[in-house]
């Protein structure tokens, strides 16, 4: 029931872009950037809205004509506002919601990143395991070949150098499966940096084939260069209409007290203002170099969105080919098995009849199931190459 559990979440974490199978920390941290991209917005999506501001003051002024000293204290409030730009402000909210939706395209990105990550640990790990117990029978074959090297060589048909390779082969699969042992133990701490669960815990997914015109149509890399085309877009347009008229609506109200210290005279007033006001820059020195800045930062942002999408085609086409090279060494394989069962069939019968050797059918069985192991770990490498199609794309 518990692996059943851990199969539903991880299945949802997959189809669903959840974060719910990663360490707290790592799903707080996710969790927090998309936080801070959202407040991020709310403060873009606003900033065209002036600040209402408050002043105070406190003075002191002395006229020795007049005999007076003046102590004057004031405060006003007031706010000046933007309320036309030609089309400065719509360009700016447009500018926030395009920043936004990059923003939330690149935290899927990343997102899919790390989940890829985890699956091509447990696909790996998977396989190490398949390499392990594959090894095993390859030992066993070179010890094998080893002791038959040793008859060979006391019956004087083999020479020292023969004895020595034989040696010198089974020393070096002793070791290649130490090393495996141990890139086993290193992928397994690789995962839990991601999650608590355990290589066991989590269930395997078989993704398939995406068709390319979907591959393309969905894919993230591709959807957040478009969304770049837009918030350069937006933004050039932005800037644009910052150099043409714009109307400001203000208003004031403010309060003062004028105290005459020698006289003992008080005065206090009150004033209230509203403005509307057109404006319009007659000359910047830098507006053409910064106008075509950001023009051209645009063009460079399409022609990358043209690159990307060639990159895309490629790199899907790459993926296929590598599959179809795999199913065909699968079949390969396939064949292999089928011929060393027909000799292991053969190699029984002349063995129960005395005519063959035993260590001849052990070998055999041997490198059979060697055989079968690398149709699975075939298997494994196929569905690595599927996995890069899936994460690749929105779900």
């Amino acid at each position: 029931m518990y692996k059943l559990i851990i199969m539903i979440i991880f299945c949802s974490v997959l189809s669903a872009n959840e974060l719910s199978i990663l360490k707290d920390n790592k799903k707080q941290l996710r969790e927090t950037e998309k936080q801070r991209i959202q407040e991020k917005y709310n403060s873009a999506n606003k900033d065209w809205i002036s600040p209402i501001t408050i002043n105070s003051g406190l003075s002191r002024g002395h006229s020795f004509s007049s005999q007076s000293d003046n102590l004057t204290k004031s405060v006003s409030i007031g706010f000046t506002q933007s309320i036309y730009k030609s089309g400065g402000i719509e360009f700016t909210i447009k500018n926030a919601k395009d920043v936004l939706d990059s923003d939330l395209i690149n935290w899927e990105i990343e997102n899919n990143a790390i989940l890829e990550t985890i699956y091509e640990t447990l696909l790996q790990i998977k396989q190490l395991k398949i390499q392990i117990e594959q090894n095993k029978y390859s030992l066993k074959n070179k010890e094998i070949q080893l002791e038959l090297k040793k008859i060979q060589y006391e019956a004087g048909n083999a020479d020292i150098t023969e004895l020595n390779d034989a040696i010198m082969d089974k020393n070096s699969q002793y070791k290649q499966n130490i090393a495996i042992e141990n890139s086993l133990k290193d992928k397994e701490y690789e995962l839990s940096k991601y999650t608590n669960l355990k290589y066991n815990q989590i269930e395997l997914l078989d993704f398939k084939v995406i068709n390319k015109d979907d591959f393309i149509k969905n894919n993230l890399n591709i959807k957040y260069e478009n969304s770049q085309v837009a918030s350069f877009d937006s933004s050039y347009k932005n800037l644009k209409s910052s150099y043409l008229p714009q109307v400001t609506l203000g208003t004031n109200y403010s309060y003062s007290n004028k105290e005459d210290m020698i006289k003992d005279d008080k005065t206090t007033s009150k004033n209230g203002t509203i403005s509307l006001n057109i404006s319009m820059p007659l000359y910047d020195i830098n507006k053409s170099s910064t106008l075509e800045e950001s023009r051209l930062n645009l063009l460079k942002q399409k022609l990358n969105l043209s690159d990307v999408k060639d990159q895309i085609k490629y790199e899907y086409d790459q993926i296929l080919n590598q599959i179809d090279t795999y199913e065909k060494q699968s079949k390969i394989i396939i064949d292999n098995l089928n011929l060393y069962t027909e000799l292991i069939n053969a190699n029984k019968s002349s063995n129960d009849s005395g005519m063959s050797a035993t260590y001849d059918l052990e070998i055999l069985q041997n490198t059979k199931k060697v055989n079968e192991y690398d149709l699975e770990i075939n298997d494994i490498n196929i569905k690595l190459q599927y996995s890069k199609l899936y994460f690749k794309t929105k779900v």
